[in-house]
Parts: C-alpha cells; structure tokens; sequence
C-alpha cells in the first residue's frame, strides 16, 4: 500500500474532462491502485477519491461510504470506472468539502436521488440508485472526472468570498 499525493486546487487534470477509460487496460493495475486509492482517501477523512485527484487520467473514482447509519458502521468500497448519471430526482442543499481544495465547506445544491451506471471492479455492468451521501458521493466524483469542482456549483453571490476563502487556504496545503 502506499499513499498517494493529493492532487490540489489549480492543478490542470482537475479541470480536464476524461475520456472513458478501457476496463482490460486497467486490470492488471486495480488491486494497487485501488489499495492506494482507498489508504490516500482514508488517510484525510475522506468519503471519495476520482483518480484525476491522485494525478492519473483514468475515468475512475472510489467511494468509501459507512455500510449502515449505525455510529462506526465499517466502511463499503465503492468503485466505479465509466460513471454516468443516467437520472435524477429532488433538490437538496447542503455543505460540501473536497480534498482537492482542503477546509473549503460551501453550501452546494444536488439532486437528491440519482441514479448512476458504472462498471465496478470486477468488470461488471452495474447500475446503482442512491439518496443522501451516496448520491452526493457519486454526484462530487463524477463531476471530479467532467472536470467540474464543486465551488463550480456555488450560488454566483458566494464566489468572491470562496476565492479569498482559497487564497488564505492555499498556503497549507503543501
């Protein structure tokens, strides 16, 4: 296992939008790379990690969400390689962080229910329905692989104070 450098705020890689990646090519890299994955995410706290946020440009992300609503439920590993949102429902507004822009907490909108396609780790198709943290989960990481962040969702009113927000940030995350 090892841990991966967190990709920052200003980075390129962040902002590009990456193409679907072929799951033969990835799969003699995925047990490391998602051992990495999940050891770099849980190392900050983390509940997902898209691989453009560790410097690499394949169109996978790992979500690590607590398998019930019970105080220290263990963790389930979700991996999804090719996510796309194929529905969503309701709105909901709610603070959002990222690893990339490390203690910025904005007021973000999502839908509230999605519904997401993926091929998993081992190959298979999946298609997945999630409400609250998974599907803002899923929500955040896709965006991550769109090249989207999630200030990008940020009322237009709050912008000039996120950007002071990441200037006195910035200096630490090095």
């Amino acid at each position: 296992m090892a841990l991966r450098k967190i990709v920052k705020y200003g980075d390129p890689i962040l902002r590009q939008k990456l193409k679907p990646t072929d799951f033969e090519v990835l799969r003699p890299l995925l047990p490391q790379l998602l051992e990495d994955m999940e050891e770099t995410c849980l190392s900050v706290r983390g509940v997902g990690l898209s691989a453009n946020q560790i410097g690499l440009d394949y169109r996978m992300a790992v979500i690590l969400i607590p398998e019930s609503d019970k105080k220290n439920a263990p963790l389930k590993r979700i991996v999804i390689i090719n996510p796309e949102i194929v529905e969503k429902h309701g709105d909901i507004v709610e603070e959002e962080g990222c690893l990339s822009l490390p203690g910025l907490w904005v007021e973000i909108p999502r839908a509230s229910d999605v519904t997401v396609r993926f091929t998993d780790e081992n190959g298979q198709e999946k298609k997945v329905r999630a409400r609250g943290l998974l599907a803002k989960a899923f929500q955040h990481e896709i965006d991550h692989l769109d090249g989207k962040l999630f200030i990008d969702y940020a009322e237009p009113a709050l912008k000039p104070a996120i950007k002071k927000e990441i200037k006195k940030l910035r200096p630490g995350w090095d």
